[in-house]
């Protein structure tokens, strides 16, 4: 067996693991768009919240104002859970990237090195068949001793 088909099946488990690394890169980068979209949301929530003027005084403002702190701390404590959420779901992009970056440069050595011994292999067999043709030429050739 060549050494280029020998490598072949470790090539063919490289390109394997490539593409599994792929599908988890690509559910990373979801997992971070979806992260995102969640704290846009609450920051824009946060911000119309804001906007909003607490209700007019009366005998409950005191609730009110009580309440409407509390819930606006509550908010600001989701949005500071989901930024993590955020900054977890970046450093899992980050060595997810890292991840199908090493096994594709491993994938393309691996096929550079096929195709190299493919390469040497072709010129070894170009030159068994020349000096196969020329022993051929040599035996045909009528003997000069004569």
């Amino acid at each position: 067996m060549k050494r280029s088909d020998r490598i072949r099946p470790i090539r063919d488990l490289a390109v394997a693991e490539e593409g599994e690394a792929g599908r988890d890169l690509a559910q990373a980068r979801r997992l971070v768009q979806d992260h995102e979209q969640r704290l846009l949301q609450l920051q824009q929530y946060l911000d119309e919240y804001h906007a909003q003027t607490v209700p007019g005084l009366g005998p409950t403002d005191a609730v009110r104002l009580q309440n409407y702190s509390a819930f606006i701390d509550r908010l600001a404590d989701a949005i500071r859970r989901q930024e993590q959420c955020v900054t977890e779901a970046r450093d899992q992009l980050e060595r997810s990237a890292e991840t199908w970056r090493g096994r594709h440069l491993t994938t393309a050595a691996l096929g550079n090195a096929i195709d190299r011994l493919g390469a040497d292999e072709r010129r070894a067999h170009g030159r068994r068949e020349q000096r196969d043709l020329d022993e051929v030429g040599r035996r045909a050739l009528p003997s000069r001793e004569d």
